[in-house]
Formats: C-alpha cells, sequence, structure tokens
C-alpha cells in the first residue's frame, strides 16, 4: 500500500471515529451519584457512591465526572476538590465497552444542614482525544448532618428545672394505678415510683410512667437571627445543639414537645414549625427539622413564634422554653408577655473570650425569677 493509500485509510478511520462518537458518545453512558446513607451527624465520616457505566462497545478513554454540594461536607481526598461557595469535585474515568466503574468518596460533616446533588456535569472525550462532548445528567440523592447532641453536664441545670417543674405539677394529677411504661430516673422524681424489679435486671434506676389527667407539654421556641458573623454563627449553632438535644431528652422522658423557630426550613423556605410530638420514635424526625433550620439576617421576632397563651385552654400544661444567644432583656419581656400566663425558660449559650467553642448555657428564668431578672 502506498502512502497515499495510508494516508487516505487514517483519514478514513479518523472521519468514521468523529461521527461514531458524534452520534454514540452518550449513548448506554450513565452516571449516579448517590450517598450511602440518608444521615450522619456533625463531625461523622461518610460516604458518597459514584457509578458510571458505559453500555456500549464504543470505548470511552476519557470520562470526566463534576458536581458539587454545600460546603459543609467535605472529602477526606482533596485532590480533585475545590471549596468556594460549595464543594466541587472532579473525578477522571476511563471506561472500555461495556464497562462499569464504582468508586466511593469519603468526606466528613463539618457542618449540619441538607445537602443535595441534582446534577453531575459530563465531559466526554473521542478516541484520539480529538474532540471534547459536554453535557450533564440529572442526580437526586439528598443527605441530612443532624446537630450534634451536648454533653449531658451541658444542660444538666435546665433539664433539671423543667423535669422538677413539671414533676411538681405532676405528682397532683397522676393516676397511679395507670401503668404508662418505664423510664430513666430523673432527679427529683418520687421513691415510690421506682419499678425495683426492672432496676435489679437492667442494673440502673428504671420509674413507672403512670397515664396523667395533666398533659405535660413543652415548647422549645430557637431563635436564629443573625449570620455572618464569627461568634454569632458559632453561638447559633450551639443553639441549635442545645435546642435540639433539649427536645431529645424530653422525648426520651416521655415529655410532649412542640419545637418553633424564626429560622427558615430549607424545603419550605417557611418559618420552622414542628407540630407537638411525643415518644422516642420521634427523635429523628425531630432532629431533621433542627438540620434543616437556617440562620439568617433580618429575621421576623423570635417571640411570635409559638402559640399565644392568651386565652388558650393549655395554660398551664404548656412550659416554654427559649433558646437563644441574644441577651436583651426586652426579648425577655416580649417572650413572658407571649407566654402569658405559662411559666417559661430562658437558656442563653454563652463564649468565653479565651475559648474557640461555646459554653455551657446560662441564664435559666423560670417562674418568679423571671419578674426578678426585669427588676434586676
Amino acid at each position: 500500500m502506498t502512502a497515499l493509500g495510508i494516508l487516505l485509510l487514517l483519514a478514513a478511520l479518523y472521519v468514521l471515529q468523529v461521527v461514531l462518537y458524534d452520534r454514540l458518545w452518550g449513548k448506554g453512558l450513565e452516571v449516579k451519584t448517590s450517598f450511602q446513607e440518608e444521615y450522619a451527624t456533625e463531625d461523622d465520616t461518610a460516604a458518597l457512591t459514584e457509578v458510571v457505566v458505559n453500555d456500549k462497545f464504543l470505548p470511552l478513554p476519557v470520562v470526566e465526572i463534576d458536581f458539587h454540594m454545600g460546603k459543609g461536607l467535605r472529602f477526606t481526598d482533596e485532590a480533585n476538590t475545590a471549596v468556594s461557595d460549595y464543594t466541587y469535585r472532579r473525578d477522571v474515568f476511563a471506561l472500555g465497552p461495556r464497562q462499569k466503574i464504582t468508586r466511593t468518596l469519603e468526606f466528613r460533616c463539618a457542618r449540619r444542614g441538607y445537602y443535595r446533588i441534582d446534577q453531575a456535569g459530563l465531559d466526554v472525550r473521542s478516541l484520539l482525544l480529538t474532540k471534547k462532548y459536554v453535557g450533564s445528567t440529572p442526580q437526586a440523592t439528598d443527605f441530612y448532618v443532624l446537630p450534634r447532641l451536648v454533653s449531658t453536664q451541658r444542660i444538666q441545670i435546665p433539664f433539671s428545672q423543667i423535669m422538677g417543674n413539671l414533676t411538681s405539677r405532676k405528682k397532683v394529677y397522676d393516676d397511679p394505678f395507670a401503668f404508662a411504661g418505664l423510664r430513666g430516673y430523673v432527679r427529683g422524681d418520687p421513691m415510690k415510683y421506682i419499678n425495683w424489679k426492672a432496676t435489679a435486671k437492667t442494673g440502673q434506676l428504671l420509674v413507672n410512667l403512670h397515664e396523667s389527667t395533666l398533659s405535660q407539654k413543652v415548647a422549645v421556641v430557637l431563635d436564629l437571627e443573625g449570620l455572618g458573623v464569627q461568634q454569632a454563627d458559632l453561638l447559633n449553632e450551639e443553639a441549635v445543639r442545645i435546642a435540639c438535644t433539649l427536645c431529645v431528652r424530653l422525648l426520651e422522658a416521655g415529655i410532649k414537645v412542640s419545637a418553633y423557630s424564626n429560622g427558615l426550613d430549607v424545603h419550605s423556605g417557611q418559618p420552622m414549625a414542628l407540630p407537638e410530638v411525643s415518644g422516642p420514635g420521634s427523635v429523628l424526625a425531630l432532629r431533621k427539622a433542627f438540620a434543616c433550620a437556617q440562620a439568617a439576617n433580618g429575621l421576623e421576632p423570635i417571640e411570635g413564634f409559638f402559640p399565644s397563651g392568651e386565652g388558650q385552654r393549655d395554660e398551664n400544661s404548656l412550659l416554654c422554653v427559649l433558646v437563644t444567644r441574644d441577651q436583651r432583656e426586652s426579648l425577655a419581656r416580649a417572650f413572658a408577655q407571649r407566654a402569658g400566663q405559662r411559666e417559661w425558660l430562658q437558656i442563653i449559650p454563652y463564649r468565653d473570650e479565651y475559648e474557640e467553642m461555646p459554653q455551657a448555657p446560662c441564664a435559666a428564668c423560670i417562674g418568679k425569677c423571671r419578674e426578678r431578672s426585669w427588676q434586676g
């Protein structure tokens, strides 16, 4: 074969591969990104799976996949990652005919929130790397980073105040003949309610739960106003953890809980509102709700985000808890007015100027203490 014939053959092969790739590069090419778990907790490590399939006989020597997600998720391997307003990821694959490649990418849950991947970009090269094809494929995978629960010691004082207040009222209304289950002993529980047989079997103090003619309820109200200043962001996040932990412990203690916030829910764009829930089975849904609450500037005043106590029949059965970094006395006054005749408690996370992280909550005001705080 002459040199001219060889050149013509090569030209024909080149044109043929261009035509084939123009028509078939995207056929049988599938890309799927998916989180391996539905949720994790702050600071946990989780994983994302990338699956690329080339279901045809045409090889794909270079396939670049790119996607982005919230920067609160940080990949352990940062080689193909860039972080700015989002976390951007780009991975390269070489696919032979009818080949499937699966990769697992580990990441750290650096910040609570709701994360979603809606689309993956495609950058495919022809066999001789002379032509590039660009496209995209829709994705549908989401992930929750739940607030980290604070240690028991951090909220022991306000939790004890709440339980002591509820216990003192419930003593009057408990029906001792209506058994409703068991729960862990809490300081202030009457000794007569301890189930000694169950305690002996489990090795920890357990008390009997009794049906009550007065339903014990707690409304937790979370203030998330303020964003962009480091200290405000730190304290807001700690306020979320405290409010979430308090709700979890109340649910585990058999108390009915409702949660409200002026922080906007990422799904609805409306202020977070979780109607009354009860029982340990509601813990996951509650933690997801807190994960989706966003702090922002210019939010509505927090004191309006729970049912007013004026003229309500359940005035005496609902205890109101405000969790906020705002220490203004005017806020306490407005919250007390909204609570009406209900008793209320305020929890304020604070930050020691020599510490990087927020410290234990302070400012617990209940009943008559609020009047004293106004005057003081």
